[in-house]
């Protein structure tokens, strides 16, 4: 039996429990996160799917609705409902596509660029809040829990 410092040896994963805990306190801390955060903040409000659907055309820019469908699991109907409800709401526009006349790509507009900086900064503020002063540390550690927690998206989108 390997040691976990023994070279080569890998960190065992953590116990589940570990990992169902942390998964309900994200969930309770989103939670509490959202509540009110767009009269707070001055974010547009948005439905979950319609974050869900900015969130990836953030991160895939030009993105075509197939694409952000199979993305994040959805059924067509569902993410035309979202894209419409954006549309209407001025933060997302659709373009088309140079190489494919039949094809669009989405992009986020400036207002949707501005409410996602006012959520953030809402979200950082009541995080501040609720944290209090944290050591380097406890800094440190936080940011390695946000890369891990990064990591964990990255593996299911």
């Amino acid at each position: 039996m390997t040691s976990p410092t023994s070279k080569g040896a890998h960190p065992a994963p953590p116990p589940d429990s570990v990992l169902a805990d942390l998964g309900d306190e994200i969930v309770q801390l989103a939670r509490h996160l959202q509540r009110g955060a767009h009269e707070r903040s001055g974010a547009v409000p948005l439905t979950g799917t319609e974050v869900m659907v900015l969130r990836y055309v953030d991160h895939h820019p030009g993105a075509g609705p197939s694409a952000v469908a199979e993305g994040l699991g959805l059924r067509r109907p569902n993410l035309s409902a979202a894209l419409r409800g954006l549309e209407s709401k001025g933060m997302l526009a659709r373009r088309p596509d140079p190489e494919d006349s039949r094809a669009t790509r989405l992009e986020l507009t400036d207002r949707a660029a501005e409410s996602n900086r006012r959520i953030r900064e809402h979200w950082g503020r009541e995080l501040s809040a609720r944290l209090g002063t944290l050591t380097d540390h406890e800094q440190e550690a936080l940011a390695r829990a946000v890369a891990i927690l990064a990591r964990a998206d990255q593996a299911v989108t």
